[in-house]
């Protein structure tokens, strides 16, 4: 072997290694880059979010008042109105409280309050309370207790609603306009099983694996309806997995969703 062929291999190493640490170098100035962008992107939502939320507040309490007759009798078509502008109101004080528990849980480990609960009574307080908005999206809420009593679990009670108000939020505003959704608890060995199946819209398989990921709205959805955060499951994903459990869900395009939880049966 030439000292010449030795000298270009000396060489030729010492290139790979310089661009092996210029290629990291690299990398770590992109990803402090993206951390940074991100930082700021939540801080500038965080102080928007609760800028809207008082004002959002009060609006609330001026429409509710004036619905409840409070300040004088309102006819048909003026009640419709306010009824409509109470919509949007709840709504969007939905999405703000949807962004600052991102923001939150981003930042910060979660604190679960935890207490002993009866879940079947969580959820049928949920399906309750849910009822009329399915209602007048022509959805059918179904509830099917288990046959037997569940034994108690160790969750943090809002946390958990706040879980199954979303899953069955979505059942309702993606049916269809003619849907059902059929709610059960499954009583197992070391866990229990909640699961909601719908007959909605469903969401498209190449677009499956994003579904607990920030900000994810499946396509066919966007060409329905524009509003929503899609922030609703992915909290559902945090909330579920700080308590020791796993969410998954099956969909078919056009034929509906089933999405499962389950939460252990000891405190974790």
């Amino acid at each position: 072997m030439s000292i010449e062929t030795v000298f270009l291999g000396i060489a030729l190493v010492g290139f790979v290694i310089m661009c092996a640490i210029l290629i990291q170098k690299l990398r770590t100035v992109r990803q402090d880059a993206i951390r940074t962008m991100e930082e700021r992107r939540s801080g500038f939502i965080s102080i928007i979010s609760h800028q809207l939320r008082t004002p959002l507040s009060i609006i609330k309490g001026y429409l509710e008042g004036l619905l409840t007759g409070d300040q004088g009798a309102v006819n048909d078509g003026q009640k419709e109105y306010l009824q409509d502008a109470l919509k949007v109101n709840r709504e969007t004080v939905e999405l703000v409280n949807d962004y600052l528990n991102v923001i939150k849980f981003d930042s910060e480990e979660i604190q679960l309050n935890v207490t002993e609960a009866d879940l079947s009574e969580l959820v049928a307080e949920e399906v309750a309370k849910l009822d009329s908005l399915a209602r007048a999206s022509n959805c059918i809420l179904e509830f099917q207790p288990p046959r037997k009593q569940l034994p108690k679990v160790s969750i943090d009670v809002i946390k958990l609603k706040q879980v199954i108000e979303n899953i069955l939020t979505n059942a309702i505003k993606y049916s269809g306009g003619k849907g059902r959704a059929i709610i059960s608890l499954e009583d197992r060995e070391k866990e229990v099983i909640f699961s909601c199946k719908d007959n909605g819209v469903g969401i498209p398989a190449d677009e499956q694996e994003a579904i607990f990921t920030k900000f994810f709205r499946a396509r066919n959805i966007l060409r329905k309806d524009a509003t929503g955060s899609g922030l609703g499951l992915y909290l559902a994903r945090v909330m579920v997995t700080a308590h020791g459990g796993k969410i998954w869900f099956e969909s078919e395009e056009n034929q509906g969703t089933t999405v499962f939880f389950t939460i252990p049966k000891k405190s974790q």
